[in-house]
């Protein structure tokens, strides 16, 4: 067994200058997504004044503006937060029977978290989604659009009719803008890695069969039954020994 090792090592080391190819499975795979559309904008907007009240979850008479929602990270995440049903969400009617699985929960939970936000252009409310999921992306605004509409509806019916009539305008989905295309991203470094190791096997296992269907002998032992001689030793190999050493080092007999 370790002469056989011995022989696959020395034919791996011979072969070196192809060690280059261990990098095609990674590079391929860099190089696809980078040319792979990866990145998703997706908006919906509706028409609504600047001042308008939103009516706040998980009260019957609480009323809050706009702007604070807009301007503050931490009250838009909230009102994620409160607002958030994953089967709404995906569009499933009331009542359906088939519950999400608590990973598809939590993924759901984690792209609106992360890849949502909100913001005002042209008096428009616009509800964006930035992200590498294009389906749940649109899910998504359309939810979340949907529900602000509903609450600043509500807000207006709260502070009473009598003050500004509520807004007429519906949310509506936006063109969707051309994909953007990343060079690199973070995710990709362990699947990077994966094909790397995978390149590195399979050199490894080319030289294991390689070495597998060479003919020549394997093993001292094989040496021995072929030729009915013993086996008094062994000869090192010389082309590892280094220029300047005694040639006779590590010669076993």
């Amino acid at each position: 067994m370790i002469f056989y090792l011995e022989r696959l090592a020395y034919r791996l080391t011979a072969h070196w200058i192809f060690f280059w190819m261990v990098l095609i499975p990674p590079l391929a795979y860099v190089g696809y997504m980078a040319l792979t559309p990866s990145v998703y904008t997706l908006s919906s907007s509706f028409a609504v004044p600047e001042d308008a009240p939103v009516a706040q979850t998980g009260t019957p008479t609480g009323v809050a503006p706009l702007a604070p929602l807009i301007s503050s990270p931490s009250r838009w995440e909230a009102f994620i937060k409160a607002n958030f049903n994953s089967q709404r969400i995906m569009g499933y009617p009331r009542g359906y029977g088939l519950p999400i699985s608590p990973k598809k929960t939590n993924e759901i939970y984690r792209e609106a978290l992360t890849n949502l936000s909100i913001k005002v252009e042209d008096n428009n409310l616009r509800t964006v989604y930035r992200g590498s999921d294009k389906e749940l992306g649109s899910h998504l605004v359309f939810y979340y659009s949907t529900t602000l509409h509903q609450r600043i509806q509500e807000g207006y019916k709260r502070q009473g009719a009598h003050i500004k009539a509520p807004i007429i305008d519906v949310p509506r989905m936006d063109p969707v803008p051309p994909a953007t295309r990343l060079a690199w991203s973070s995710d990709r470094a362990m699947p990077t890695l994966l094909w790397l190791f995978a390149g590195l096997v399979a050199f490894v296992v080319v030289h294991i069969l390689l070495e597998t269907m060479d003919s020549s002998y394997k093993s001292e032992k094989q040496i021995a039954e072929d030729t009915r001689l013993p086996i008094l030793g062994r000869l090192p190999n010389l082309n590892a020994i280094p220029a300047g050493k005694d040639a006779s080092q590590g010669h076993e007999i």
